[in-house]
């Protein structure tokens, strides 16, 4: 099963490097600064060493957590003890993916945002140090990582996050009740019925020009299956496919068009 996953993402990252776009048949002005800004030429963090510092000392952390994963679950361990090491290895975002989530709330001036999927933290970091001017809501599943994460963001002397421990399903409908969000980030449960579920309510509730990020759109068929469904929605305007990340814009203003990029 494990390798059938694996060939079926291979498959599909040779076909979307065959299909993607070069930037100067982006004809989007939106689509093009985005590129230019986050992907072609981005500024490194000013913050990349401390919060690099953090993942790497959880790379080297081989004590064991209890997990409590409430999404379709681990492809390498599903085992409720886990060594936080390999959580770390498996789960978290590459520092050149977290820039980019963090520069891509720089473009929109994001003052509210969502994240659904913390893990330790990492991204979070990254998001929080280079937009002070926004609000953080992010929210973990399990226990044990969400307190990691806390004293990673303690270390880091962040201020302008607040993370929520407990089921998307139950954490994610009242938070958006309380905060209308610029972007959110959708990650941690990798499931086609969970992934449609989360778009569907936060479609009434973010900025009508908002942003919605989606983790592993290649991770499964059926999170593939989901991502074709969300970007056929008559309320997305553009989607961008950069294989790892699935980014859709509900902006009226821009003219229905699907890019597929290189990161």
């Amino acid at each position: 099963h494990r390798l059938n996953d694996s060939i079926y993402i291979l498959k599909n990252y040779i076909l979307h490097r065959i299909k993607a776009r070069g930037r100067h048949s982006l004809h989007s002005p939106f689509v093009f600064d985005l590129y230019e800004s986050c992907v072609s030429d981005p500024a490194k963090s000013p913050f990349k060493e401390s919060i690099e510092k953090i993942r790497k000392d959880l790379l080297a952390d081989h004590s064991t957590i209890k997990i409590e994963d409430m999404g379709a679950g681990s492809r390498v361990n599903n085992s409720a003890q886990r060594k936080i090491n390999q959580v770390a290895k498996h789960s978290l975002k590459s520092a050149k993916e977290a820039q980019f989530l963090a520069c891509l709330c720089q473009k929109i001036d994001a003052r509210k945002i969502i994240e659904l999927g913390t893990s330790f933290g990492i991204t979070t970091a990254y998001v929080a140090k280079n937009n002070p001017q926004a609000q953080l809501h992010s929210v973990e599943g399990s226990p044990e990582i969400a307190a990691i994460a806390k004293v990673n963001l303690k270390e880091l002397e962040i201020s302008n996050t607040t993370i929520y421990q407990g089921n998307f399903d139950v954490v994610f409908p009242e938070l958006l009740k309380e905060v209308e969000a610029d972007i959110i980030f959708i990650d941690g449960n990798h499931s086609k019925e969970a992934t449609l579920r989360y778009f569907e309510m936060a479609l009434d509730h973010i900025n009508k020009k908002g942003l919605i990020v989606f983790d592993d759109i290649y991770w499964s068929i059926g999170m593939t299956e989901a991502w074709q469904s969300i970007i056929k929605n008559s309320r997305v305007s553009i989607s961008i496919d950069f294989f790892h990340l699935g980014v859709v814009s509900l902006n009226e203003d821009y003219t229905k068009q699907d890019f597929k990029l290189l990161m």
